[in-house]
C-alpha cells in the first residue's frame, strides 16, 4: 500500500462589526486560493478524514476583537487555516498484488523497486490495474469516442435522494470543496453514493472514466499502453457542468483524458447536522440574512460546506464578548454584543462554489426573512446556496 498525506487548508475571512454588511466581494476576490481542488494525476484512492476540533479551532480563530452591532467601521484578516491534524490518505494498489517496503533492503534491489517490491511512482513502475476495457486502438481518439463510456454515463440513474446534474461530459470537476477519490471496478453509481454518503460534509459526487498509463511515465516508457479507471470524486456543494473543468493532463509524454463524466447531488435535499448550542437549522434556500443594524461580524471559509464553522465562530465571538467592560449590555433584553441567530450559507462566483459564508446577528429571524441575493458585481456573478439559518438554545447563551 501508497500512503501520501497532506492537510486540507481553509482560507478564513473575518470582518468584525461592519458598518453595513454586505459581502466584501473584493477581499474574496484577493483570498489565497485553495491549493487542493481535485485529486492529483496519479493517485487512485483519496479519504478525507474530518476533524470537528479542528474546524472549532478554525472557527474561532475567525474572531479579530470584541464586536457589536452597534459599532462602526470594519476590519478584515486574511489568515490559512487547516483541518490539522485531520489528513486525506491516498492508497494505490498495483495490479500484480504487489506492495511496498519501508524497511532495509537485505540485497541491493531492483532498478524502480523498493526492497524487489514495485512502488507506483517509481520510473516505469506498473500503475493500479484499470478494470475498464482496453480500447483499440489505443489512442486519445479512440479512448474519448469509445461508445461503452457514452451509453453507460447516458444511462445512469440519480441513487435515492441525488439528483443528476451533468451527463457524459469529457471533463472532471475541479474545485474548492474538493473532499476525496475513490477508484472503482465499474461505472457504479451507487457505490459512488454510498462513498458519498459515508463521508462528512459530501453532498455530490462526479463519477467518470479515466483514460491512464498501465506504467508509470519515465524516459525509458515514454508513452506506455493505456488503462481504463473507473473514477469517483466527492464534494462538499453541489456539482455542476460548469466546475468540470479538467479534461486531462499529460504524465511525461503520455496524455490522461476523462469520458463518461456524470455529477449527482443531494444538496438540496441534505439538512445541515445541529450545531452544539444551536436549534435545528431553518432552511434560507438560495436567498442569505442580510440585517446591518444587528450584524456583528461575517467570516468566509474557502472549502467544502460547513456550519460547525459559523457556529464556533459565532460561540467564541460570544466567549470574548462577554468578557468586555460594557456590563450594562449584558442586564438588558437585548444585547447589542451577544450573537443569538447565524446564518452559513455556500457562496459561489459564477457559478463555482467557493466555500462557506457566515454572519453573525444580536436577533434571530425566520427563514422568510432571508432575502438577499449578491447577483452582479462587475463581470462577475454571485450567488449562493445551501443558506441555512441557526438560533442560539437559550441555555446557551453567555448571559
Amino acid at each position: 500500500m501508497y500512503q501520501v498525506v497532506f492537510l486540507a487548508g481553509l482560507v478564513a475571512l473575518a470582518s468584525a462589526s461592519p458598518a453595513a454588511q454586505g459581502i466584501d466581494f473584493a477581499s474574496i476576490n484577493a483570498a489565497p486560493s485553495p491549493s487542493v481542488t481535485g485529486p492529483p494525476v496519479s493517485v487512485n484512492s483519496q479519504s478525507f478524514n474530518y476533524n470537528t476540533a479542528s474546524a472549532n479551532a478554525a472557527g474561532s480563530a475567525a474572531v479579530t476583537g470584541i464586536a457589536s452591532a452597534s459599532a462602526s467601521g470594519s476590519q478584515a484578516a486574511n489568515s490559512k487555516r487547516n483541518f490539522s491534524p485531520s489528513t486525506t490518505t491516498q492508497k494505490v494498489s498495483t495490479g500484480t498484488a504487489t506492495t511496498s517496503s519501508e524497511t532495509a533492503c537485505a540485497t541491493v534491489p531492483e532498478a524502480g523497486t523498493s526492497c524487489g517490491f514495485i512502488k507506483p511512482e517509481n520510473s516505469c513502475a506498473v500503475q493500479p490495474d484499470g478494470y475498464g476495457p482496453h480500447v483499440t486502438p489505443d489512442t486519445v481518439a479512440a479512448f474519448t469516442a469509445y461508445p461503452e463510456f457514452h451509453t453507460q454515463a447516458k444511462a445512469a440513474k440519480a441513487p435515492a435522494g441525488y439528483t443528476r446534474t451533468f451527463a457524459d461530459l469529457d471533463g472532471s470537476l475541479s474545485g474548492s470543496t474538493y473532499l476525496g477519490l475513490y477508484t472503482l471496478q465499474s461505472y457504479d453509481v451507487s457505490l459512488c453514493a454510498q462513498h458519498c454518503d459515508s463521508t462528512a460534509l459530501c453532498t455530490g459526487f462526479n463519477i467518470y472514466v479515466e483514460r491512464d498509463p498501465s506504467l508509470n511515465p519515465s524516459p525509458n516508457c515514454t508513452l506506455p499502453s493505456s488503462i481504463t479507471n473507473y473514477k469517483c470524486t466527492l464534494w462538499g456543494s453541489n456539482v455542476d457542468a460548469i466546475i468540470a473543468t479538467n479534461e486531462g493532463q499529460y504524465r511525461g509524454q503520455f496524455q490522461v483524458v476523462i469520458a463518461g463524466s456524470d455529477g449527482f447531488t443531494k444538496t438540496n435535499t441534505t439538512t445541515p447536522a445541529q450545531c452544539p448550542g444551536w436549534q435545528q437549522p431553518q432552511n434560507c434556500g438560495s436567498y442569505a440574512h442580510n440585517h446591518p443594524s444587528t450584524c456583528i461580524g461575517t467570516a468566509f471559509f474557502s472549502g467544502p460546506y460547513d456550519p460547525l464553522l459559523c457556529a464556533s465562530y459565532a460561540q467564541a465571538q460570544n466567549a470574548l464578548n462577554s468578557k468586555s467592560n460594557s456590563w450594562k449590555q449584558w442586564m438588558q433584553s437585548y444585547n447589542a454584543l451577544q450573537c443569538n441567530f447565524f446564518n452559513a450559507f455556500m457562496l459561489k462566483k459564477n457559478g463555482r462554489p467557493l466555500g462557506t459564508y457566515c454572519g453573525l446577528y444580536t436577533q434571530s429571524y425566520g427563514a422568510g426573512e432571508a432575502t438577499y441575493s449578491p447577483g452582479w458585481q462587475g463581470s462577475d456573478y454571485w450567488s449562493i446556496e445551501s443558506s441555512w439559518g441557526f438560533s442560539i438554545i437559550n441555555g446557551a447563551r453567555s448571559w
